[in-house]
């Protein structure tokens, strides 16, 4: 997961690599057709590896998370969303992982949205993002096992089978409540 925050805690390990520890907001946005936007980045390190990944970033210290979530959909979409328009949490995990000769470790809340489809543009991009961003697309949600390169995160079909579920199980048939 690529955007590591400029403000998190930090500390450098016996081998030199700095350690960053944050707290990350995801966004699993669904389209009318089940599509999530993703974005397609890599390492600007190792950028011959890309991969896929879901919106969202660092929550800045006194923010909650919804309305990090807003924020990141916003800077990285152009799409103004209200909090009351999030699903979830869907789901809280930590993962680590590698990114720009940093070691991160992050603490993340995943949450959901339906929109229809526009065409994302950021809106506000910070230096390390225009670097590791290759482009931000939709990618049809039921059918991410098929993508060739790598998802994150790994349960990402899970958490849209569930905004899916979510929706049928709240909505009368002729409902679009969502859109």
């Amino acid at each position: 997961m690529p955007t590591p925050a400029d403000d998190a805690d930090t500390a450098d390990t016996d081998v030199g690599v700095e350690v960053v520890h944050r707290r990350a907001v995801r966004v699993v946005l669904l389209d009318e057709r089940d599509h999530v936007l993703m974005i397609h980045g890599c390492d600007p390190r190792n950028p011959e590896r890309t991969y896929w990944y879901s919106l969202g970033g660092g929550v800045e210290e006194g923010e909650d998370t919804r309305e990090a979530a807003v924020r990141e959909v916003w800077e990285e979409t152009g799409l103004r969303l209200a909090p009351e328009e999030l699903v979830g949490p869907l789901r809280e995990d930590v993962v680590v992982f590698p990114f720009d000769g940093r070691q991160i470790h992050q603490e993340q809340v995943f949450f959901g949205a339906r929109t229809t489809r526009f065409e994302a543009a950021p809106a506000a991009f910070e230096e390390l993002e225009e670097l590791s961003t290759i482009t931000i697309d939709w990618l049809p949600g039921r059918a991410l096992g098929q993508v060739a390169e790598t998802v994150f995160p790994e349960f990402l079909a899970e958490l849209v089978e569930d905004l899916v579920a979510r929706e049928a199980a709240t909505s009368a048939p002729t409902s679009q409540n969502w859109l």
